[in-house]
Parts: structure tokens; sequence; C-alpha cells
């Protein structure tokens, strides 16, 4: 039960990073905004970190019908 709330919170914690990586990403990009790459670093160091929690508490998927 413990590894399906990791699971949930990685998710969750995934798309949540992944999603503010995605709304800094334009500001590398114009001349005239402030844009932190120490930041979206964090961000994206993040996301891969809440990916790869994801993939290592990802449930079991056993079928009862023996394939």
């Amino acid at each position: 039960m413990k590894e399906t709330w990791l699971f949930v919170v990685s998710l969750v914690g995934m798309a949540v990073s992944a999603a503010a990586v995605i709304l800094q990403l334009p500001s590398l990009f114009h001349a005239g905004e402030q844009s932190s790459f120490w930041g979206l670093g964090i961000l994206a160091c993040l996301t891969v970190a809440f990916a790869a929690g994801v993939l290592y508490w990802r449930p079991s998927t056993s079928r009862s019908n023996g394939r």
C-alpha cells in the first residue's frame, strides 16, 4: 500500500514540475524577459527525479488468468 501512495505522489510531482518547466521555457527565447537557467535546471532535475520514482514505485501488473 505504501508503494502505491509513493507512486501517486511521484506521478503528481512529475506532472506539476514538468508543467512548471514548460511554462518557464518561453522565457529562454525572449530577449526582454528575465530567465533563470538555474531555476529551469533545478525544475528539470526534479522532473527527472520524480520520473525515476514513478518507474521505481510502479505497481506490478499481475494477471490472474495465467498469461
